[in-house]
């Protein structure tokens, strides 16, 4: 059985919740051995021979969060060598487990890098030349400061009046990607913008013009804005989409039919079948 993480905007509602949770799983003859909480009345009234422990850190689905601080920090370990293979900078890479998207820029960067080795044309266990070996050491070396990163669990204030999701869609040469914030105001007119999630794609190698990257950063912000509308669960929050390209948002505003080739009308609806 795996862990299982859920929250609650108050107190009454984390009890309920927790008592609902136990209630489903003990008629299954399960009962939770672990329990973690940023608020510690959680732990009254927990039938069963199990103590709640409530640890500085915990480590859940590959993410750790601090429990006092309510906030998620990352501890990847990566290994500092003399030498580098293209198969130990792909270990590595594989290790980066990012599911929220919260170090969306640093990912990418270790995808562009692993992009730029495929064109080297050496063999997986073949060491990097001199130079491409330098740049991932220098990566390495800037990577252990995600350590001092925390970021926040709770993106929304708990009496906020207003929320509102804001998405941006950027490309460059090398990548593209989207990411998320929510911004909620508070009775008191206090504004907080809280990071929601981002989503990143390394370019590909062939040549694509800038405008066609942007619309591809377009097109991943509208579907990440889908999903995060999805998982949070809220009532029709006002959402905003932004993107700096003229070009695109010339194309949004088209018709989608003067959009096309002639070649593509014939094979959009066929793939659509």
């Amino acid at each position: 059985m795996d862990d299982v993480l859920c929250g609650a905007a108050s107190l009454m509602e984390a009890k309920a919740l927790k008592n609902q949770l136990s209630g489903i799983l003990k008629k299954g003859g399960m009962e939770l051995h672990k329990w973690g909480s940023s608020h510690l009345e959680l732990a009254s009234n927990i039938l069963g021979d199990y103590e709640f422990e409530n640890p500085i850190e915990t480590k859940t689905l590959g993410v750790s969060w601090k429990s006092q601080e309510d906030c998620f920090i990352f501890k990847i370990a990566v290994e500092l060598k003399d030498s580098y293979t293209k198969r130990c900078v792909l270990s590595t890479i594989a290790r980066l487990f990012d599911p929220l998207g919260l170090l969306g820029p640093v990912v990418a960067r270790a995808k562009i890098f692993m992009q730029s080795l495929w064109s080297l044309k050496i063999d997986w266990i073949d060491e990097l030349p001199t130079e491409r070996a330098k740049e991932w050491h220098r990566f390495l070396e800037d990577f252990n400061s995600v350590r001092s990163i925390c970021i926040g669990r709770c993106i929304v204030h708990p009496q906020a009046t207003r929320v509102e999701l804001h998405g941006f869609a950027d490309a460059s040469e090398k990548c593209y990607g989207a990411v998320i914030y929510c911004r909620s105001q508070s009775p008191d007119g206090a504004t907080t913008v809280k990071l929601v999630t981002s989503k990143s794609r390394v370019a590909p190698v062939k040549s694509v013009t800038m405008p066609r990257l942007e619309l591809c950063a377009t097109v991943l912000l509208a579907k990440l804005m889908k999903k995060v509308e999805t998982a949070l669960q809220m009532k029709t929050p006002p959402v905003y989409m932004w993107s700096d390209s003229t070009i695109v948002l010339a194309w949004i505003q088209k018709e989608p039919i003067t959009c096309l080739k002639p070649s593509w009308q014939i094979e959009l609806p066929q793939s659509n079948t």
